[in-house]
């Protein structure tokens, strides 16, 4: 009796499940091992699945960080959009920036130490150009939104990088500082953020 093939549909389930389960897992051993030493064999124990598999998905270390960084960036940017309800304004933007972000960690924080990890880790020449390269791209995104602002009247007259600067600043010691306060009290850190950027780009205090 001759095997059934398995329908390419449910084979692309079966793969992607697959794949998600060794980026969690590689998000798992990153952040509470280091970059350094989250090896195929030690992420594969995690997924309890062989290092093989993880090889034949991702190939190279390195392709499997891109994807994990892809997976964390992806449901940050997600969080930071706010939600389906319609943006109200850009003073709204930055205040879903500001608590999305803030939140994401809060609830995150696994993913959010993986990434400090990756990111400060001596990476690979082609690796760090990509990571440098997505940075780039994120600061150019918000530039461009707070010039928007400015435009339309919402915002005040400022340097939209300055801005830029201080905010990733903030936005970066995020992870950190929500760890270090109760649950109970990371709603009212990020929404009080998000008033102090809101004050400063709209000169309302």
């Amino acid at each position: 009796m001759q095997p059934v093939e398995s329908p390419d549909g449910e084979r692309s389930f079966i793969e992607g499940a697959r794949r998600k389960q060794i980026v969690t897992a590689a998000i798992e051993a990153i952040a509470e091992e280091g970059y350094s030493r989250a090896s195929f064999v030690r992420i594969a124990a995690r997924a309890s699945i062989s290092p093989g598999l993880i090889t034949y998905h991702f190939k190279t270390k390195e392709k499997l960080i891109r994807e994990v960084l892809a997976h964390i960036e992806s449901r940050l940017d997600r969080a930071m959009e706010g939600g389906p309800e319609p943006l109200e304004g850009f003073e709204d933007g930055l205040r879903r920036i500001v608590t999305g972000h803030i939140t994401h960690c809060a609830s995150h924080p696994r993913e959010m130490a993986a990434r400090r990890e990756v990111v400060s880790a001596p990476l690979p020449p082609a690796l760090q150009e990509h990571v440098a390269r997505e940075g780039d791209a994120g600061r150019a995104e918000l530039v461009a939104f707070l010039t928007e602002g400015q435009r339309h009247g919402e915002f005040r007259s400022f340097d939209p990088e300055v801005f830029t600067d201080a905010l990733f600043a903030a936005l970066g010691s995020a992870p950190r500082a929500v760890e270090r306060r109760p649950a109970e009290e990371h709603a009212a850190y990020a929404r009080q953020m998000a008033d102090l950027f809101a004050a400063a780009a709209t000169g309302r205090g």
